[in-house]
């Protein structure tokens, strides 16, 4: 029965993280095109960074609870759901409904090194076992000096602004109050399951909540795909996995020194760098549903792995 309750809030959670992301990310993207910022400055930035938030803040919430395998397994397993689950699903929304295929502008290629950089920092940082503070200040540290060159290309793009919607600012900061709660009750579901089934923290937090915490990475750009917006449904994966390595892992590693089991680097970190190497070359041409396919095999490798 406790299980069932369990499971019951953790859909709730998921579904409080979804609907808290979405008001947020539609509401703030309305708010930058407004002050012309553009379509790709918004995927990699600001919706990015909204579609980040659910792991940013079930992440801080697992650490100061002290289920540091939960965080680290959060940020490394949404990743890879982000380019196994979603880049992969948007790339077959483009090839069966829009009869098309994505071709990432120069600006998503510029992005993907600085993608490629952190996660090979982050299994750099990780091979003695701890990622410690002073990494953590790097890691953020080298977001910020990343949201300042994103900033400094885009000066002076014309942006033409068609949206005929206005922000919301009741809509924007009660879609934050919908994922900080729907935060906590996923981490405390979460956590609950674990120990009821004897699953370890770490794979709960690889799949379950990864997964969970992508939805809204996964509603964002499959939103973007339908409407055609190919900057935004690209840079929101790349912004998203750049956000969560360098913001996220940086601002949990300051908090709290994060331990990393050797499983993690032994079997996921090496199977998130092949994937992320894999999407910086596929991207540098048509990204068509035969890319898809192989994105989403290494998903389900993943899951594989994970059984």
């Amino acid at each position: 029965m406790s299980l069932i309750v369990d499971f019951l809030l953790l859909c709730v959670g998921f579904f409080l993280l979804t609907k808290g992301a979405d008001y947020f990310i539609e509401n703030s993207a309305s708010f930058a095109e407004e002050k012309g910022i553009s379509p790709h400055v918004v995927g990699v930035t600001i919706v990015a960074f909204g579609t980040s938030l659910p792991e940013l803040l079930v992440s801080i919430i697992s650490s100061f609870q002290d289920y540091n395998d939960l965080a680290l397994g959060n940020i490394v397993g949404s990743n890879i759901s982000n380019i196994g689950l979603v880049l992969a699903v948007s790339t077959f929304i483009f090839y069966y409904v829009l009869k098309t295929t994505i071709v990432p502008e120069n600006d998503a290629n510029q992005d993907s090194y600085v993608m490629v950089l952190a996660v090979f920092l982050l299994f750099l940082f990780s091979r003695d076992n701890l990622i410690s503070p002073s990494e953590g200040i790097l890691f953020f540290t080298l977001y910020l000096f990343y949201i300042y060159w994103l900033f400094k290309r885009s000066t002076g793009v014309v942006v033409n602004d068609d949206s005929d919607e206005n922000t919301s600012f009741p809509l924007l900061f009660g879609g934050l109050v919908a994922l900080l709660f729907g935060a906590q009750i996923t981490v405390n579901a979460a956590v609950s399951m674990a120990e009821s089934m004897g699953v370890s923290e770490i794979v709960i937090g690889l799949s379950v909540v990864a997964v969970g915490t992508s939805l809204p990475e996964l509603a964002g750009t499959i939103s973007a795909a339908r409407m055609g917006h190919k900057e935004i449904a690209v840079g929101n994966v790349i912004g998203s996995n750049i956000a969560n390595i360098f913001l996220v892992m940086g601002i949990l590693a300051i908090i709290n020194p994060i331990n990393v089991e050797e499983s993690v680097i032994e079997r996921t970190l090496p199977l998130l760098i092949m994937l992320t190497v894999a999407t910086f070359a596929m991207i540098r041409v048509p990204l068509t549903r035969m890319g898809g396919c192989i994105l989403f095999s290494f998903f389900l490798l993943f899951i594989y792995q994970l059984i």
